[in-house]
């Protein structure tokens, strides 16, 4: 799908499903979006526009020339957007600036998009006539998407916090949700990262820094306060993973205490046991008439004493 933006009077205004004729009459584009786009619209947007979207494969690099590219002609931008449908997942976005106009690359439907179109479309003042502003716009919308999913990672950090508190018996679920939120926490730092230096890159262009210079400043603000956030949940999830596991071996240390004690208790009956046991021609207590009661009464104090000693010790 090929969708197409223009201004008129200071608004923003949409096409799609449209020929590619009519696409090339469309006067003072500053927006084409390719969203899962056929391979004849992809085709059509590079021949037409001299422009060459990042392959699969420089997709998925990570070496800052394949995330960030400047040329004569265009800024070729390559960013991670998080999405979090069902579960957190990153989708890699091209963006590519000439002139005036922004080129955008995605598969599948991101809300960051829609979000940006509808912000962009109920703003009271007129946007300026450039791509750099509907990119920054965007860039907007995920740094506040980021910082929603920053939250919400932080309330069910909260939650599980409480459950770790109030419960008795430590459960596997609850570690194996901390590690899943840690993994969704790397993911945003990640691509605040990516952010990062891209809007580094940016702002030492001298066109852009004209331009969006103020923007571009609170954007780097906004960035750095939401790398600041993730490394803070990062480490408040890591402590709780360590308290976690803390608790499991004080259990486990309660459980080889209480079996440690047990083996002492029924230690000295054991050996009381074994040398009555022993069957010795010339042994005493054999013939002693009181010889079974006193090995019973021998046994029952040697346990009582050392369950004794261990309550003093205060170990039960």
């Amino acid at each position: 799908m090929i969708r197409v933006y223009t201004t008129i009077h200071g608004k923003l205004i949409q096409y799609k499903n449209i020929s590619f004729d009519e696409i090339r009459n469309i006067n003072n584009i500053i927006w084409i979006d390719l969203q899962s786009p056929s391979p004849e619209e992809k085709e059509f947007v590079e021949k037409n526009y001299k422009i060459e979207f990042f392959t699969s494969l420089e997709l998925q690099e990570i070496e800052s020339s394949s995330r960030f590219l400047e040329t004569e002609e265009t800024i070729e931008i390559n960013l991670g957007v998080v999405s979090s449908e069902n579960e957190f997942a990153v989708q890699n976005t091209t963006f590519i600036l000439k002139g005036n106009t922004l080129f955008t690359y995605r598969q599948g439907d991101l809300k960051i998009f829609a979000e940006a179109v509808r912000k962009l479309k109920s703003a009271s003042s007129e946007m300026k006539e450039h791509g750099l502003d509907v990119f920054l716009s965007i860039l907007e919308t995920h740094i506040d998407s980021d910082a929603d999913l920053i939250e919400s990672i932080n309330r069910k950090v909260n939650l599980i916090s409480k459950e770790m508190i109030a419960q008795r018996s430590l459960k596997e679920d609850l570690l194996l949700g901390i590690a899943q939120l840690q993994e969704n926490v790397m993911l945003l730092h990640e691509t605040t990262t990516e952010k990062q230096r891209v809007v580094s890159s940016l702002i030492r262009i001298p066109e852009f820094n004209k331009i969006e210079n103020e923007r571009l400043k609170i954007i780097m603000k906004d960035i750095a306060s939401l790398l600041q956030h993730s490394q803070f949940s990062s480490e408040r999830l890591e402590y709780m993973q360590n308290t976690f596991l803390g608790l499991v071996n004080i259990e486990q240390n309660q459980v080889i205490k209480i079996f440690t004690v047990v083996t002492v208790v029924f230690m000295p009956p054991t050996l009381i046991a074994s040398i009555y046991g022993m069957n010795f021609k010339f042994m005493p207590e054999l013939q002693w008439m009181g010889g079974y009661p006193f090995a019973i009464g021998l046994m029952v104090f040697s346990s009582m004493i050392f369950l004794w000693y261990f309550k003093r010790k205060k170990w039960l």
